[in-house]
């Protein structure tokens, strides 16, 4: 089945570029839709996509929990 170039190519364009691009855009949207205030969403947007793969993994081990233990509360309405 993956034999020859091309099945090393679909190997490596999925493994390197496509399934990191997901959890980078996964990352994205879970910051956008949180609640938070606007200085922890930004930075985390800064984040995520200055070291995307690095920044989509931290986002997902701790990153939502911290803007979840925020509130909606603290949120500054201007």
């Amino acid at each position: 089945m993956l034999y020859g170039l091309t099945g090393w190519h679909v190997m490596v364009v999925l493994s390197f570029w496509i399934v990191p691009f997901v959890l980078w855009l996964i990352a994205l949207v879970q910051i956008a839709k949180s609640k938070a205030a606007a200085g922890p969403v930004v930075a985390w947007v800064v984040l995520v996509t200055l070291i995307p793969l690095v920044g989509a993994i931290v986002w997902f081990a701790i990153g939502r929990r911290s803007l979840r233990e925020s509130g909606p509360g603290d949120r500054v309405v201007g």
